[in-house]
């Protein structure tokens, strides 16, 4: 008796418990209360929608409460059971969405009933309606605009209105997927840790397929969750790039711990670093989702329209705007094609003038528009508005936002290989991606090569820190821009050359490369750097100039570099000069320096580290100044100190922070620092003289740095995980404030690790 009164009293609150758990279904004349759709297509958690629970306004779109649209083409249908009169509705849904509710008596003609307009305030917003008109059996919920993150937490219909709207609703919170997303990434990191540290190079082959399934595990949990949350928001695709940078670090640190007693397993720490390059790679692009969106056609796009509104016209039109056209064509282009031709309608409109970088009303420079609508022909000028009149539509009211920006900023050896791509066509979507995705082509060509020239570890971990550092962003990368990392290949290809001793292609690369963005000029100082230090000391020696002669037979390989960057760099500056007129690089160079002495928000280098770059930063340099050049004379000699004596590719890499020093570049220029990954070292130390024969005159041979790989692996990777907290800030100011501390830390630590790691060059004499 007690055992069943015991059981009893069990089952009696188990089913208290459950019945109170249950939500309470609102049904007081609600026409979908509990019932389950039928038909969907697309949504996820369709349960959701008539469960009488909706969120606390303002929650996430994607909260666990609520039912996620995956495009514009899902929809969901409820059959009513019998033909009934629609006259108010409810709805719960993401705020700057609409959300189309259409009715139908044959389940196939739909009739619109009504469009819950999108909201103010961010997250799940409640919509609601009690003047509607309609009847049928079945009604279907459809999804359009917006930013296309589309998510409902509760839909209600009515036969007659309620006596308040909205209609008295259960309010639950409820988890964000966001937050389970980057909770399954943190899983994913832990997953891989496990299996870097319980496989080792002894363990029995079970043994390390029992550790893999982890990760396996892991991985399968968080591609669901991300499948959950779809389409990632700007957060988790940061997170992403942290978690890579972490797993990526993971495998570094066992690379060297526990070596005597259980040495890594080689195969799982190159495992660990394929997955963190193929997610950093794949967060660089946003996990191939649009960031854009194209405003005629009401859905997200994959060209950057910010910087090909640019850089399209820019290159195909460049003989007619060259540096100065761009948005003061854009405006009379606009005012013909939106105002009737009437410059006055847009007077107070705001314009940058690109050679002084003043911005001034429109009404202002009248003169200046019509004189660039001069060197038009009519043809030329048809066809240009034509080209704008593609990016006007794509880009609707935020066409106008445009003009106040600095671009058009490339050399005239950037337009003649980006009019190859650009200038043969009229602008269209279609163009405009082809052409985007030549910057890929060219970096995974760049991992082939690094692949081959450095192996397999630098390589991974240099595509882990392009894709997983925060340097480059600006509320966005540049996925869907043409030739934007054209520069850092050829870099990456230079250093390669330069590490296969072919010197000649090495001088054509870094030479195209400095055409291109100019900034990679450090890389040839870099080059230079360690003959220079052999005819100092040498001068120091025998208290004599060397002759030249002597030194060009010292150095043959330096000479080959250089000489070959020269004939690069003279033949395209001719041959730029005489398709596009040598004006237009004296209008370039004088748009750079100013550019370099103008302050900029999205400023990374050490005048921003030390000045800052808000409205007191002018001030605050010239107090500072002394500061600047002893912190400038300081970093120069450090890289001095790095690259001398050093083999001419990790002399070219070292040198490359100089940028950092002695320009004032915009975030973006920092992306060099992934190639800093090939300074590591993954096996034994090459003896001195490899790379560089004895020299008859006593000449000091070349030796390479031995730093181990983790420890060129941890500042970089440490860059990339920090930078998922600085992109958490929106104030722009402190993002790449905090950026710029976060990167000279990270370089201030590989650059100890360098010096304290450089075996001291070996001295060959022959009599």
């Amino acid at each position: 008796m007690r055992r069943r009164l015991l059981t009893s009293l069990v089952l009696l609150a188990s089913v208290l418990v459950v019945a109170s758990a249950r939500p309470a279904l609102a049904t007081d004349g609600n026409l979908l209360a509990g019932r389950s759709p039928s038909r969907a297509s697309g949504v996820s958690n369709v349960g959701l929608l008539t469960d009488g629970q909706s969120a606390f306004e303002g929650e996430e779109w994607n909260s666990t409460v609520a039912a996620v649209f995956e495009s514009d083409r899902a929809f969901v249908e409820f059959d009513l059971g019998r033909s009934a009169k629609i006259r108010a509705a409810y709805l719960q849904g993401d705020n700057n969405d609409e959300y189309v509710l259409s009715i139908s008596q044959d389940q196939t003609t739909f009739i619109p009933l009504w469009t819950a307009a999108p909201r103010s305030g961010a997250g799940l917003r409640d919509r609601w309606s009690d003047q509607l008109s309609g009847e049928g059996r079945w009604v279907r919920l459809a999804v359009r605009g917006g930013d296309h993150a589309y998510s409902v937490s509760e839909l209600q219909l009515f036969d007659e209105p309620p006596p308040t709207m909205p209609p008295l609703l259960r309010r639950v919170p409820g988890p964000s997927q966001s937050s389970r997303t980057r909770t399954s990434l943190l899983y994913l990191v832990a997953a891989f840790g496990a299996f870097l540290f319980l496989g080792h190079r002894a363990a029995r082959p079970w043994h390390i397929l029992i550790a893999a399934s982890l990760p396996l595990l892991a991985a399968g949990l968080a591609l669901q969750a991300i499948d959950n949350v779809w389409p990632l928001a700007a957060r988790e695709v940061s997170f992403i790039r942290a978690a890579a940078a972490a797993i990526a670090l993971l495998a570094a640190i066992r690379s060297v711990v526990l070596v005597r007693r259980w040495p890594a397993h080689r195969g799982a720490v190159t495992a660990a670093l394929a997955t963190s390059a193929v997610m950093a790679f794949a967060a660089f692009y946003n996990m191939g989702r649009p960031q854009f969106f194209d405003h005629a056609r009401g859905r997200p796009e994959l060209v950057h329209t910010y910087d090909m509104r640019v850089y399209q016209p820019f290159a195909k039109y460049f003989a007619e705007l060259q540096y100065d056209g761009v948005y003061l064509a854009s405006v009379l282009a606009y005012a013909e094609d939106q105002r009737g031709g009437s410059l006055a309608s847009l007077g107070s409109q705001d314009v940058r003038g690109l050679l002084d970088h003043r911005v001034r009303h429109v009404s202002e420079v009248t003169d200046e528009i019509h004189a660039i609508r001069m060197r038009f022909s009519d043809q030329r000028w048809a066809e240009f508005k034509q080209d704008l009149r593609y990016f006007e539509d794509v880009m609707g009211p935020e066409f106008l936002s445009t003009l106040t920006d600095h671009g058009a900023n490339a050399t005239p050896v950037w337009v003649f290989f980006a009019r190859i791509l650009l200038a043969h066509g009229p602008a269209s979507e279609d163009l405009l991606v082809v052409s985007g995705l030549v910057d890929g082509m060219l970096l995974v060509l760049l991992a082939l090569v690094l692949w081959r020239s450095f192996g397999l570890w630098p390589m991974l971990l240099a595509i882990t820190v392009f894709g997983a550092n925060d340097l480059y962003m600006f509320g966005t990368n540049w996925s869907g821009a043409t030739l934007r990392h054209d520069w850092l290949v050829l870099l990456g290809l230079g250093a390669s050359a330069l590490k296969k001793e072919r010197w000649v292609a090495a001088g054509i690369c870094l030479g195209l490369s400095a055409m291109i963005r100019f900034f990679p000029v450090v890389a040839l100082v870099g080059v230079a750097l360690p003959a220079l230090w052999a005819i100092g000391e040498r001068w120091w020696r025998d208290r004599k100039r060397p002759a030249w002669k002597s030194l060009m037979e010292e150095h043959p390989e330096t000479v080959r570099v250089l000489v070959s960057a020269a004939a690069c760099m003279v033949g395209m500056f001719l041959l730029t000069g005489f398709l596009y007129s040598f004006a237009s690089w004296v209008n370039w160079w004088h748009k750079v320096t100013l550019l370099n002495r103008d302050v900029g928000l999205n400023e990374i280098s050490l005048r921003a580290l030390i000045a800052g770059v808000d409205a007191n930063s002018v001030n605050a340099l010239r107090d500072r100044l002394g500061i600047l050049i002893g912190a400038q004379i300081g970093s120069i000699a450090c890289i001095a100190v790095a690259a001398r004596r050093r083999p001419l590719h990790e002399a070219m890499l070292i040198a490359m922070p100089l940028v950092l020093v002695i320009s004032n570049p915009s975030n973006y220029y920092s992306h060099f620092v992934f190639l800093l990954a090939l300074l590591a070292s993954v096996g034994s130390p090459a003896p001195a003289g490899v790379g560089k024969p004895a020299s008859p005159n006593g000449a000091t041979d070349a030796r390479s740095l031995d730093v181990p790989f983790h420890r060129v692996a941890a500042p970089l990777l440490a860059l990339c995980i920090g930078g998922y907290w600085v992109a958490l800030d929106s104030d722009l100011e402190r993002h790449f404030q905090a950026s710029t501390a976060l990167l000279f830390l990270s370089l201030g630590w590989l650059f100890k690790n360098l010096l304290s790691g450089a075996p001291q060059a070996e001295v060959a004499r022959t009599d």
